[in-house]
């Protein structure tokens, strides 16, 4: 008889489709920040992340919570073969975030001369707000069809869309730069055709997919609408919450500090953060995994976590200890010779933060796994308007440094809060004593740097150097025993392994 496929194993399948696929997107948009970095300058990288952070706020908030009105209840309409409901249910929340996307748009037009003089202080600037706007509305579009694509669990087609503007922007940029026009403009230009693009190619996919659907009238119905906003009130309340503490960085940096500053700390972030572009992904995975277990297999999501709490840090260390190793190295190689000086006290600190903002990502799901939203939900209202506050105050007084050590503390009380809340549900166990081993670890690895006086000044050298470094913590991982395949058999169904 033919093999049925168990939930476990579509949820593992389908989620390693899009954990691929985000990971490439991920890879493609960091090619996108090493290309701008070396080709533009401070200023202008600076101010291109700047217009770029300030349009992020926006897009948050397009939908007005719409968006998770769709994705939730469209797949349950779709379930019950009420097509031309869950028709409507898409049609009037894309409506909704169309048009919040058309007037955002012509207020930044409206206002972009004096955004340009007072908030960016880049006089001139105004055409990049004028190219932005039609970026926004281009993303309203995507948004979208990830949102109907997401409704009809079209892993491959809703995951690719990530992949594919930010593959299609690294692509335009080249061409760009090919063809002598390396400069913030063009860059700003090829990031809209990247995404618009995109919209096409999936549009028509949609259409040709779903002929079935569009057949449907758009009637006015009081019904849905009032149901969609039940759902879209606190998701909106949320999504205010939480982007204003992650996206407050940028904002306050361009205000108080000019977009020079914007630059290096987008220089910083991204060299900090390779351990999340790798883990972040997985966290995908995890939210249905802890949802299936916690129906009588809590004892074996006790043991998933405890040995996330292992392997997580292990990983993360291999990364963080190199960048903590060669900070000017790994900028001038990467980046190109004019951060080197300006980015490394803030990467190194950000580098230990970057730890407890992978485990929130992986706490955050598992609390959500596990049934506590409401507590999810308390937890962010109240760090995130501390973080926000926090933020405003030390980016104003110490410019980026202000920013990466309160962007790192508030990391770590997060993680912490997120424990105690998983706690309440189940027990569990840290692993103080690997965390000491690895620490130990660390020091020893410094201190015989830097009494060697290791430097590396070109690929070659730091390759060679990385290879080392690699074999040396591999041996040391094998001698923690931080590979368990009890772990691969509690995540993977045994049809996997075989």
């Amino acid at each position: 008889m033919p093999h049925s496929p168990t939930l476990q194993e579509k949820v593992i399948k389908g989620g390693a489709v899009v954990l691929v696929l985000v990971f490439l997107g991920s890879a493609c948009a960091y090619l996108i920040r090493i290309l701008f970095s070396r080709t533009l300058s401070v200023e202008d990288y600076g101010l291109f992340y700047a217009v770029f952070g300030l349009f992020s706020i926006i897009t948050a908030y397009i939908d007005l919570g719409f968006g998770y009105s769709v994705v939730y209840l469209f797949p349950k309409q779709i379930k019950f073969k009420n097509n031309a409901k869950a028709w409507n249910i898409f049609v009037w929340g894309q409506a909704i975030s169309l048009t919040m996307s058309v007037i955002a748009s012509i207020l930044f037009i409206i206002s972009a001369p004096f955004l340009a003089q007072n908030y960016f202080k880049k006089p001139g600037s105004e055409i990049l707000i004028y190219i932005f706007c039609i970026y926004l509305i281009s993303f309203t579009i995507i948004n979208g069809l990830i949102q109907i694509f997401t409704g009809f669990q079209k892993e491959k087609y809703y995951a690719s869309i990530a992949f594919s503007r930010w593959f299609l922007t690294l692509v335009f940029s080249f061409l760009f730069l090919a063809f002598g026009f390396s400069n913030i403009v063009y860059y700003a230009i090829a990031l809209c055709l990247g995404h618009i693009l995109t919209a096409i190619i999936y549009f028509f996919l949609f259409m040709k997919k779903y002929t079935f659907l569009i057949k449907h009238k758009i009637v006015w119905d009081k019904s849905v609408l009032r149901h969609m906003f039940s759902f879209a009130l606190p998701s909106l309340l949320e999504t205010i919450i939480v982007s204003l503490a992650v996206l407050g960085d940028t904002f306050f940096l361009t205000l108080f500090k000019g977009v020079r500053v914007v630059g290096i700390y987008n220089i910083i972030y991204p060299l900090a953060s390779i351990p999340l572009v790798l883990i972040n992904p997985i966290n995908g995975l995890l939210l249905p995994l802890v949802s299936h277990l916690m129906e009588g297999e809590q004892e074996i999501l006790r043991s998933l976590l405890e040995k996330i709490l292992q392997i997580v840090p292990f990983i993360w260390l291999y990364f963080a200890l190199f960048t903590v190793l060669f900070p000017s190295s790994i900028a001038g190689l990467i980046f190109g010779q004019k951060w080197v000086g300006l980015v490394e006290i803030p990467v190194i600190i950000l580098s230990v933060g970057v730890l407890a903002m992978l485990m929130n990502g992986i706490l955050g799901a598992i609390t959500l796994g596990i049934g506590k939203v409401k507590a999810k939900l308390k937890m962010a209202t109240f760090t995130a308007i501390i973080s926000l506050i926090l933020s405003g105050y030390s980016t104003y007084q110490w410019g980026v440094l202000g920013a990466v050590i309160t962007a790192s503390t508030m990391a770590f009380v997060v993680s912490f809060l997120f424990s105690r809340i998983i706690g309440s549900v189940f027990t569990f166990k840290m692993p103080y004593l690997f965390y000491l081993r690895l620490i130990s670890f660390s020091l020893l690895v410094y201190i015989l740097v830097k009494i060697i006086g290791i430097y590396p000044k070109d690929w070659f050298e730091l390759i060679m150097i990385g290879l080392v470094y690699s074999m040396m913590y591999a041996i040391f991982g094998y001698t923690l025993k931080v590979y368990d395949r009890r772990l691969l058999s509690t995540i993977l169904p045994k049809s996997m392994l075989k």
